[in-house]
């Protein structure tokens, strides 16, 4: 067990690490200095919000119950970037000209700007994704409980809701321009892409190979029909599944916000494709 101070000065490091990316891209994006901040490669790794903290859980309790089924969490995204990419295209084409700003904005633009139809999908987006965020929440704050060995975390909760919230108020909502791009923001999230990345890695490399002793013996001692999903490999759940999360690939409020809107170039897509 590590001690809660630790825990919370190398949280609180990352944080500040993370804060101090989105303002000094900011800064220069103000001054007009992006230059290499405009890549396609923090483009890309912007994309990497589709996994959020409850990933981790998520995808392995699915990997653990279903076996090979969890592949179908990311193949829908993937067939999407890689066969769909026309249809990304379009869709920033179309926010550029329409100057959308949300899911809501495009659907209404597509029914003669109905404020009312805004109204109606942002509504669905709120009580589709509050639950989620709770999720997130829990993810972060059960983490913070099998690392310090607490049992109340309440107060983890709210300290890191109301970090999430001030992080989203200096770099997101604070200016109301409707062509302005979170620069700040997408570069965040592209540094804790490559750390999500890396430590993913290098949990992956020390269950395996320091714990289980290689990939062999991990799949010698899981039982076939749970690695391969047994009769129901492929089937019709498997199209469902692919289906639901090629889907959100584009829907949800957060992926649209980094795929669509904050998009400046979109030659970009061809490289995250």
């Amino acid at each position: 067990m590590l001690s809660l101070n630790l825990l919370l000065v190398v949280s609180l490091a990352y944080v500040a690490l993370l804060f101090a990316v989105a303002f000094f891209v900011d800064s220069r994006a103000r001054q007009g200095r992006l230059n290499w901040l405009r890549s396609p490669v923090i483009y890309t790794l912007s994309i990497s919000v589709y996994c959020t903290s409850w990933t981790f859980y998520g995808a392995v309790g699915s990997a653990v119950r279903n076996g090979l089924e969890f592949i179908t969490i990311y193949l829908g995204p993937t067939l999407v970037f890689v066969g769909w990419w026309w249809l990304l295209r379009k869709l920033v084409r179309i926010g550029r000209v329409h100057r959308i700003t949300s899911i809501a904005d495009l659907i209404s633009s597509r029914y003669g700007k109905s404020s009312g139809l805004a109204v109606l999908v942002t509504l669905i987006a709120v009580i589709a994704t509050t639950p989620y965020i709770a999720l997130q929440l829990q993810s972060v704050t059960r983490s913070v409980q099998v690392i310090v060995g607490e049992a109340d975390s309440g107060s983890t909760a709210f300290w890191i809701a109301g970090g999430m919230a001030l992080f989203t108020i200096l770099f997101g909502t604070r200016n109301l321009d409707a062509n302005e791009r979170h620069h700040g923001v997408v570069a965040a999230i592209a540094v804790e892409a490559v750390v999500k990345l890396v430590a993913l890695l290098a949990v992956g490399v020390f269950v395996v190979w320091g714990i289980a002793g290689g990939m062999g013996k991990i799949f010698a001692d899981v039982p076939a029909e749970v690695v391969y999903g047994g009769e129901n490999i492929f089937g019709p759940r498997w199209v469902v599944l692919t289906f639901l999360s090629a889907t959100a690939i584009i829907c949800l409020p957060r992926q649209f916000q980094v795929t669509v809107v904050e998009n400046v170039d979109e030659r970009h897509l061809a490289t995250a494709s």
